[in-house]
């Protein structure tokens, strides 16, 4: 298992397309430089009246499946 910490700042407006289903990922940089795509649905449950903020940690498998998403 690994995990990635990486920080989001979207506004409102940008994640309205993502709880309508219209983004189906979003593409961070983790604080070790990698960039990483993830899901977008995986983010719903972290969307506020502005927007989704904050610093995650995300656990991967051997397979790069996400085993926890959390908001830190």
């Amino acid at each position: 298992m690994r995990s990635f910490e990486f920080d989001i700042a979207l506004s409102a407006l940008k994640t309205e397309s993502l709880y309508q289903g219209r983004a189906r990922y979003l593409l961070v940089e983790s604080e070790q430089g990698l960039k990483l795509q993830l899901p977008a649905n995986n983010f719903r449950n972290y969307v506020t009246a502005s927007g989704i903020n904050g610093r995650f940690r995300v656990s991967i498998d051997a397979q790069n499946k996400i085993l926890d998403l959390q908001k830190i």
